[in-house]
């Protein structure tokens, strides 16, 4: 799936995310709060001055590939020369392209399935799994078993 956006005479393109641009993505959206019901308009309230750095990421030039791209140098384009319309039409896209929604539920069933495998072994805390006098905190190092230790030479 690949979308394009014609911004002043050049060629954009929207793709499903690769991880690097989910890394750098996360890295822009720490400490962003989006309400569980916002909309399209509720997002870029949220992302604030984020948002040209959101879109410096999620569209890439046509021909070039996200790995290359000045993320700081497009943001900067971007925010003087996308328009309203755009921003819009690319967030919708993003959700097209990346269907977070179903990546969160797929990820969710599959920890689901994890722990249900795991059955009781996965609920023992860790100090449960040491025999009774054995556990780190109780284990006596080795030298003099009352703590001093001998003289140098």
């Amino acid at each position: 799936m690949e979308f394009t956006y014609d911004i002043e005479g050049r060629i954009y393109v929207q793709r499903p995310l690769v991880l690097g641009q989910i890394k750098q993505l996360l890295e822009i959206l720490q400490d962003v709060r989006i309400p569980a019901d916002a909309g399209t308009f509720g997002l870029i309230q949220a992302l604030g001055d984020r948002l040209s750095a959101a879109l410096a990421v999620v569209l890439t030039e046509k021909g070039e590939s996200p790995r290359d791209k000045d993320l700081v140098s497009l943001a900067d384009t971007l925010s003087f020369s996308v328009t309203t319309e755009i921003v819009l039409k690319v967030i919708e896209d993003f959700f097209a392209c990346n269907p977070v929604f179903s990546l969160l539920e797929r990820l969710t069933g599959a920890m689901e399935q994890i722990s249900a495998n795991l059955g009781p072994i996965g609920s023992m805390s860790l100090s449960s799994s040491w025999p009774p006098g054995t556990s780190r905190g109780e284990t006596v190092s080795s030298g003099d078993a009352d703590g001093t230790s001998a003289p140098p030479g």
